[in-house]
């Protein structure tokens, strides 16, 4: 590769593009820009579509958040920053394609493709850790502010500083692999050197699946025990099934970087741009879900009529007392019976006699309720009859 194209940028300017045409070699794709292959078109396609749902889980989040009144934390501008940066990495990848000739074979493409795909891979690795670090902290941060409980809150901090030490790992591996540092893109420079790359980023794929393990297992005990709804069960579980999605494409992607053929790096290390993509924008989805609950109580709504009957459960509950007094010296603490004694302090000899009904629970949606059918609601009917008795003062 000749030092010409070595000091080529991404994006070359108007005189770069003309020397480099006139020493291009022959049989090879000479356009500024690649026709995609089918991997390159295929990386095209889920980029843009991940981008749309970013997008649009990005966007309901906010709109959860101002249906709950509930004001930006730090986990939510971890979540924006790791959405802008994951925008950055698309764009990478299509740079890659369009720019750098992914899906093609080395031989197919100029030397300056190859310095403009190398150079994007390179900074990809930036992109890629701190897009999906920001992603896992800030998932964990929303744990926190969920689950304040001790063991919890100790594991949590643990988690965030593995996560920590990912990202670190990541950056180091891509700053030291190959040294000078211009041996990523120019392997032709005196005296480099550069370790191995496969089993390197192969360790930083291995950690990055236990990670997200272990952030996916972490809130399950304590989710399980809120006696949730039937309904955010449900949607609990579904959160979780796509969340298991991010292991599957982290599993997919080390089982493609063992395959790559760092001699023919633009054709074998396709499908790792593929999966490596599609694990960093579906842990952003995943991780806007557990705030959509106002989007799940519109597309789920508990549907009940008015003259249904309140059963007992866990978070509906329905209590009935009858009082009754014939004491004047003042009030008794109420018991759990079903029938308990209530003095009517100074009614003197006045007989009393007191009907109460407690309702706890979730009373049937009215015309007169907002949008937000969850809110417990507690309904007190009392009525109190007194009489004096014959001969009494």
């Amino acid at each position: 590769m000749s030092e010409l194209y070595a000091r080529l940028s991404i994006l070359s300017t108007y005189d770069e593009r003309v020397a480099a045409a006139a020493t291009a070699t022959p049989g090879r794709i000479e356009t500024e820009l690649v026709q995609p292959t089918t991997d390159g078109s295929k990386i095209i396609v889920s980029g843009v579509v991940l981008i749309l749902l970013t997008a649009l889980w990005t966007y309901l989040r906010f709109w959860s958040l101002r249906k709950a009144r509930r004001a930006f934390l730090m986990e939510d501008w971890l979540n924006v920053g790791a959405v802008v940066l994951f925008y950055a990495l698309v764009a990478t990848d299509f740079i890659m394609v369009l720019l750098g000739g992914m899906g093609h074979h080395d031989s197919e493409l100029q030397d300056w493709h190859l310095v403009r795909l190398l150079k994007a891979i390179f900074a990809r690795q930036f992109l890629y850790a701190a897009s999906l670090g920001l992603v896992k902290i800030s998932v964990i941060l929303m744990f926190m502010r969920t689950f304040l409980v001790g063991r919890f809150m100790f594991a949590a901090k643990a988690t965030i500083a593995f996560t920590v030490a990912w990202m670190l790992q990541v950056t180091l591996i891509n700053l030291l692999i190959c040294q000078p540092i211009s041996t990523n893109w120019n392997l032709q420079t005196a005296g480099a050197t550069c370790g191995n790359q496969r089993a390197a980023f192969a360790s930083v794929s291995a950690v990055d699946i236990v990670n997200q393990v272990v952030i996916l297992m972490l809130p399950l005990p304590m989710v399980w025990r809120l006696g949730l709804e039937i309904r955010y069960r449900i949607v609990t579980a579904c959160i979780f099934t796509v969340g298991i999605l991010t292991v599957v494409f982290g599993a997919i992607n080390l089982y493609m970087l063992l395959q790559i053929d760092f001699s023919d790096v633009s054709y074998t290390a396709a499908q790792t741009t593929l999966y490596g993509a599609s694990e960093t924008g579906v842990a952003i989805i995943v991780s806007n879900c557990p705030l959509l609950r106002p989007v799940f109580d519109r597309l789920l709504p508990k549907c009940r009529s008015e003259s249904a009957t309140w059963r007992e459960k866990s978070t509906d509950m329905v209590l009935s007392r009858k009082r009754k007094s014939t004491k004047s010296s003042g009030f008794t603490q109420m018991k759990g019976e079903s029938q308990e004694d209530l003095e009517l302090g100074n009614m003197g000899a006045h007989r009393a006699r007191r009907n109460t009904h407690i309702t706890a629970g979730k009373r049937p949606m009215s015309i007169d309720d907002d949008d937000d059918c969850s809110v417990h609601r507690i309904v007190v009917t009392s009525e109190t009859i007194v009489s004096r008795d014959k001969g009494e003062l």
